[in-house]
């Protein structure tokens, strides 16, 4: 029979001004302990059982009457008694009336067939006759670690996923990109010509953005000081700057940016800097061009593009410039909701600022 809470009769109140219980207290205390769904299981300072509910009887396959008087240890691990043993004793000494579950690890119970599973506990202290009972509240949370474990290996297999749409969406960019460069080289007409290379640059700046989320442990987003030096190295690359006439100056903030910002914010700055290397100083001119990004303290982002070169044209409209890059660079502003400035000369600056998501 499972040892029952050891309040007496005489503890309720049969004073005749207040009505009596039906049953004695201690009858409904054990009662309610029984009928709880945890294991309560109380033992003595030596850690040995003097309260194993029916609970408890469910949880770990003994009866009540095998358990009463013998060691804690017996429900829990072999590998974990020791440590078990010694964090009891260590409560026990600390003075603490109770640790809640939140503040104790999950731990691991062992069942009479020897096997085990998780849960968590809470832990509590109780002093009468001078004696003192430590009373532990444990859960089998198998079925819980089980759903989890379901979930994560359900978001891992996501990340496989989306990290392999990635790598294939960077790859099929990368072929389309090579494909260009292959036919621009067929191309006599510089124009034609030019046109290409301009396209298999927009395409870099997309595909670039795959191949960091594909390194990067997640995927809220890209580091977008990271993207925009290496869309600089690229640039610069592909149009044969020459280190001794353009000097190229960068201000960066790392600042974390997200797929759907990434690709118009690409686009916009590959356009802006490949406009400054290929017009702002022509006849090999020496100059410097000087990139900077930064955070606002309004959560917004800003990029300024500078250059000390020849200027914009006298009258310059940048609304209003047939050319396809800013035909792009208008079209890609509105899609980030984005404010674009345009100042021609000394130095030349364009200044590019979005709310940041």
């Amino acid at each position: 029979m499972t040892q029952r809470a050891s309040l007496s009769d005489s503890d309720v109140d049969n004073s005749s001004s207040k009505p009596r219980l039906p049953f004695p207290a201690s009858f409904l205390l054990a009662q309610v302990i029984d009928l709880a769904e945890d294991a309560i299981i109380s033992v003595s300072l030596d850690q040995r059982i003097q309260l194993f509910n029916q609970g408890a009887q469910r949880i770990f396959g003994y009866a009540p009457e095998e358990m009463l008087g013998q060691p804690l240890d017996l429900l829990i691990p072999h590998s974990m008694s020791a440590r078990h043993r010694e964090d009891v004793a260590n409560f026990a000494r600390s003075g603490v009336a109770a640790r809640r579950k939140s503040e104790r690890p999950q731990i691991q119970g062992r069942r009479k067939d020897g096997s085990e599973f998780p849960a968590e506990a809470s832990i509590s202290r109780v002093g009468a006759n001078g004696q003192t009972l430590l009373t532990v509240i444990l859960r089998d949370i198998s079925q819980r670690v089980a759903a989890d474990e379901l979930i994560e290996e359900s978001i891992r297999e996501k990340d496989a996923l989306l990290r392999e749409i990635h790598h294939r969406v960077k790859n099929n960019l990368q072929v389309m990109s090579s494909l260009l460069g292959l036919q621009s080289r067929r191309v006599s007409n510089a124009k034609t010509r030019r046109a290409i290379e301009d396209s298999q640059g927009r395409i870099h700046s997309m595909a670039l953005i795959h191949e960091l989320l594909c390194r990067n442990p997640v995927f809220s987003g890209i580091d977008t000081a990271e993207y925009t030096r290496q869309l600089i190295d690229y640039r610069t690359r592909e149009q044969a700057v020459d280190a001794r006439h353009i000097q190229l100056d960068t201000e960066l903030e790392r600042i974390p940016l997200d797929l759907d910002s990434a690709v118009p914010y690409g686009l916009i700055f590959n356009e802006l800097l490949t406009n400054a290397l290929r017009h702002a100083f022509p006849d090999d001119r020496p100059g410097q061009i000087r990139i900077a990004l930064q955070h606002l303290p309004d959560q917004r982002i800003r990029l300024e593009v500078d250059d000390d070169g020849v200027g914009l044209p006298t009258g310059f409209d940048w609304q209003a410039a047939p050319s396809l890059g800013f035909r792009l660079v208008r079209m890609l502003a509105e899609q980030l909701k984005a404010d674009v400035e345009v100042h021609p000369n000394s130095p030349t600056r364009i200044q590019l600022s979005f709310q940041s998501r």
